[in-house]
């Protein structure tokens, strides 16, 4: 198991800075398991390319030797064919892994120090998730990846549908699983848990429920009472007083999250004056349409007016 005492410990290693009290302890850690040696490697082999940056000071050449002995005392307790799992000694001990081991150390405690989100705003990471909260608070699992986001309070999460799959938010013991998507979550309390989508499919399910699938306009929320998930389409409340019609469509289409196209534009100055009250997108579009004399078609995944 990797913890932050871990990894401070793991930063004072390769910066040649480890008491021998410090020593001891690296090296029972590293021979508890398979798992912590493969993440001591893992460390050079997922952050060797990260690019150019400003890096925390340390002394690269003593990282690099403190590397190499420690290799070769460690490399001599093991069996042989534990050897053969090793990484060859020039690779691991290049200069741009020893820059690029520290930077992620040091980097994760220093400039990107996030273990728990408390301040709302919208956040970017690295793998091109994106985290908007609205209350509460995020905070993440501690096995590096960041697969488990736990969540109290409310949140819009949009993330990249190549690396999707991986990810799971969990409020209590409630979890959404993304297939590449954007959604939001809300969990305020522990009796319940509200989910829309606006773009994709989630995965929305408990410990003991196997739940539903929810995809783009579809909202579904759970009631720990009774232990079920219930979906429905997702439905908006709109005030337009004398709105223009490519702002009636331009706030439809954020709330929605599906592709209204206005075919011809010499009517997006067309004024309208209509209130809807927990409406799904088709029953609006067809108000709108007959209210300005226009005709709205339902194409794939999108609309059309004209």
């Amino acid at each position: 198991m990797v913890t932050n005492d871990t990894d401070r410990l793991l930063a004072r290693y390769f910066a040649g800075e480890l008491t021998p009290q410090d020593r001891i302890r690296l090296e029972k850690w590293l021979a508890e398991s398979q798992e912590h040696e493969d993440y001591f490697f893992e460390l050079t082999s997922l952050y060797q390319n990260m690019g150019t940056g400003e890096y925390p000071p340390f002394d690269v050449q003593k990282a690099i030797e403190i590397l190499e002995e420690h290799i070769n005392k460690t490399s001599l307790k093991r069996v042989s064919h534990k050897r053969n799992k090793r990484k060859p000694l020039a690779w691991i001990i290049s200069a741009a892994a020893a820059v690029a081991i520290l930077f992620f150390i040091f980097n994760r405690k220093q400039d990107n120090p996030i273990t728990t989100i408390t301040e709302k705003g919208l956040y970017s990471f690295a793998d091109s998730t994106k985290i908007n909260l609205i209350e509460g608070e995020v905070s993440f699992s501690k096995n590096r990846t960041r697969d488990t986001i736990y969540l109290k309070g409310k949140a819009s999460f949009e993330m990249n549908s190549k690396k999707a799959e991986s990810k799971i938010v969990k409020a209590g013991n409630i979890y959404v699983k993304d297939i590449g998507t954007k959604f939001t979550v809300e969990a305020n309390t522990p009796d319940s848990v509200y989910v829309s989508v606006t773009e994709g499919e989630v995965l929305f399910y408990s410990d003991s429920n196997t739940g539903i699938n929810l995809k783009m306009s579809q909202c579904g929320y759970y009631l720990s009472k009774n232990n079920k998930f219930y979906k429905e389409t997702m439905r908006g409340n709109f005030q337009f007083k004398g709105t223009s019609l490519s702002e009636v469509i331009r706030q439809l289409n954020t709330f929605y999250g599906q592709q209204i196209e206005l075919k011809d534009k010499s009517f997006q100055d067309l004024p309208i004056t209509v209130t809807f009250t927990k409406e799904d997108l088709s029953t609006i579009l067809d108000v709108v349409a007959i209210t300005l004399n226009l005709k709205v078609d339902h194409i794939g995944d999108g609309y059309t007016i004209e």
